[in-house]
């Protein structure tokens, strides 16, 4: 019986501290009696009502009668109790979104029984998941899963599962180191330590490379990823964290064979992968239905890097509140005027006299183009920090301001073109230029006028 199976699922998600998952779990079990009530008119909706809750619910319009579910009593009680573990179930998941899709249910109930007492006690639910909603949009503080591909070597040991790969949900803000070691302790107690090898880099493993004595398992950090039509649609933080089946990872390389190099030799292959659900699920992992593969050169790895740099500072300017650690730290790596690392570097290889025209112009024109936004960026941010710096911290914002002028100067020279006007590093342009970093974002401007602007 699927229910049964559902339930037990969910117990197992609860004890592990999965309850993303166990909320899937009631989400299901809900879906599943809907379509029960539905088939016998007791029921106007069927389980696509549970869509923008959890893309994987059509697995529960396929109910069969033969499936055992006709031998339990379901009645309109019985479903209520469920949409409201469900209630409970998304609440302790921190996924607050969901929870106005699963009272749409209910409501239409208890006002037809007339329990206003229930209504009071479910708008009061409400009233708090959509506060608890704007306190993690403030906070940004939130962490609602950690992606890894795990791929299994070995037929000796693994039989049917050798090759496969799948991308794991870990909780929270789950390490690469942890993942590993609970799957090595995991696989190592059914096939003894001494038999299990751990794969920690994500290049292509050639199976015939492998020793047959043992069983290898490959993990890999990977990210969500989104096209850009998507990241259009996906403007928050919970809808880039839900119903979610692809994820992205990255595996720098050089034509010489090694791993790093130069910024003129340093390439990635950036990996693309799709799962046969989206997460979260109603397991912690899901199998990987598809591969693409795209690989990037040299200059595209600059572009690439520097948009990522001006996208990070951007995000946190735009923050309702600014977390100053992270702030200063990715400036501290923005300005940085090393001769071999940091944004210098990337313009020294692409863009110097005698080197730029090694590359295609657009490419060319692009790096600069993400140049000037890259500066745009950083004179906001060393703006946000003078505002809000402490008197301990002015001289250390007097060193981050020399690097950015010393920085900005020899970019000017290297494209030969003046990045830096007085007045950007003037607070009285901060207030404009946020609105312009708003509309980018897609922060709302009413972030500006936040407590932790105030003070500004």
């Amino acid at each position: 019986l699927r229910r049964t199976w559902l339930e037990s699922m969910a117990k197992v998600h609860v004890k592990n501290g999965d309850f993303s998952e166990a909320a899937m779990c009631y989400v299901h079990v809900v879906a599943l009696v809907i379509e029960f009530l539905n088939k016998r008119k007791l029921f106007h909706s069927r389980c696509s009502a549970f869509k923008k809750i959890t893309a994987n619910i059509d697995e529960e319009s396929t109910m069969t009668e033969d499936c055992g579910i006709q031998d339990i009593h379901y009645s309109e009680e019985v479903l209520v109790e469920l949409l409201e573990r469900c209630v409970d179930g998304l609440w302790k998941a921190e996924r607050y979104e969901l929870i106005s899709d699963i009272s749409k249910l209910i409501i239409p109930i208890y006002e037809k029984r007339r329990e206003f007492e229930k209504l009071t006690d479910l708008y009061r639910k409400l009233h708090g998941a959509y506060t608890k909603i704007l306190d993690v949009m403030h906070s940004g503080k939130r962490l609602l899963g950690t992606y890894f591909r795990v791929a299994f070597y070995g037929q000796a040991f693994f039989e049917e599962e050798d090759g496969k790969e799948y991308i794991y949900k870990e909780p929270k803000l789950t390490r690469l180191s942890e993942i590993s070691q609970r799957l090595l302790t995991l696989y190592s107690e059914r096939f003894g330590a001494e038999n299990v090898k751990i794969i920690q880099d994500s290049n292509k493993v050639n199976a015939k490379d492998l020793d047959s004595k043992y069983a290898y398992i490959q993990v890999t950090f990977v990210n969500p990823y989104f096209d850009e039509k998507e990241l259009l649609e996906r403007k928050t933080d919970f809808e880039k964290n839900h119903n979610i089946n692809k994820f992205m990872f990255e595996t720098p390389y050089t034509l010489s064979g090694k791993k790093q190099g130069e910024v003129e030799e340093q390439c990635k292959r950036r990996t693309i992968v799709t799962t046969t659900n989206t997460f979260p699920y109603v397991k912690k992992r899901i199998a990987i239905s598809s591969e693409q593969q795209t690989d990037l050169k040299p200059i595209d790895v600059a572009i690439d890097e520097m948009k990522e740099r001006t996208s990070e500072l951007q995000k946190l300017c735009t923050c309702n509140e600014v977390d100053m650690i992270q702030l200063q730290l990715k400036l501290q790596g923005c300005v940085s005027v090393q001769v071999n690392a940091g944004p210098l570097a990337y313009a020294r290889a692409f863009l110097s006299d005698g080197k730029s025209s090694k590359y295609p112009s657009k490419k060319v024109n692009d790096l600069k183009e993400i140049f000037r936004k890259f500066v745009h960026a950083c004179s906001i941010a060393l703006n946000m920090n003078e505002r809000l710096i402490k008197e301990d911290q002015i001289e250390y914002h007097e060193g981050l301001k020399s690097n950015f002028r010393d920085m900005v100067k020899e970019l000017s020279d290297i494209i030969h073109e003046e990045l830096l006007h007085e007045d950007m590093l003037h607070n009285h342009w901060l207030r404009n230029s946020l609105h312009v970093f708003s509309a980018i974002s897609g922060t709302s401007d009413s972030g500006f006028g936040s407590p932790a602007l105030s003070v500004l």
